[in-house]
């Protein structure tokens, strides 16, 4: 009996500690749009919910900042997921350009004017995950560029559409009409979670 006690004694102690735990290794990049590291911003507004879920987050505009970060977090043996934001998608392909190799990337409201040709070829993606309102009617991130950059990844991307309803913006390049998911934040946010704990 004291033998077994022992065994469980040991086994307690170099347990990791419950599953929920394990999550919070997952590291996300986050690229911001052309406005920036602002309030505002669908990836700022929902850092918070990403933490909630186990996931550190680190907020760069720089595509050399994010590279960096993502061959630190490798070094200590974190994976990052970069997720960049309309302009900050591009910003995303370029970290990818400049060497950067992160278990994945996730592409919201992207401008693939912008992501493709920092790319140049599908190659240099690990796995993606493209989220997109099938509404937006921002001239830069039309929802047909979305669907033409998942065919020219030729696989290596998933499309998942967003259609939640709300007011239209004054500028539907904007955070707030259907380019920002109209403030609905709750299924964009859960789809990135999602894909960023399969990694």
């Amino acid at each position: 009996m004291r033998a077994t006690f022992a065994i469980l004694a040991v086994i307690a102690l170099a347990w990791p500690g419950p599953i929920g735990e394990a999550s919070a290794a997952n590291v996300a990049i986050l690229m911001p749009g052309s406005s920036g590291i602002v309030p505002g911003d669908f990836l700022v507004r929902n850092e918070s919910s990403f933490n909630r879920a186990g996931i550190r987050t680190i907020l760069t505009t720089s595509p050399a900042s994010a590279a960096q970060s993502v061959a630190a977090e490798t070094a200590q043996g974190h994976k990052s997921v970069i997720v960049g934001m309309s302009r900050g998608a591009g910003d995303a392909a370029e970290a990818l350009a400049a060497g950067a190799r992160p278990a994945g990337v996730v592409f919201v409201s992207g401008v693939y004017a912008r992501v493709i040709p920092a790319l140049r070829s599908p190659n240099l993606l690990p796995a993606t995950l493209v989220v997109h309102h099938s509404h937006d009617v921002c001239k830069f991130t039309l929802p047909g560029a979305a669907s033409e950059f998942v065919a020219w990844t030729g696989g290596k991307a998933r499309l998942h559409w967003i259609s939640t309803t709300g007011e239209p913006s004054s500028n539907p390049c904007n955070a707030q009409g259907a380019h920002g998911f109209f403030r609905q934040d709750g299924p964009a946010v859960a789809a990135i979670i999602a894909f960023i704990k399969s990694r």
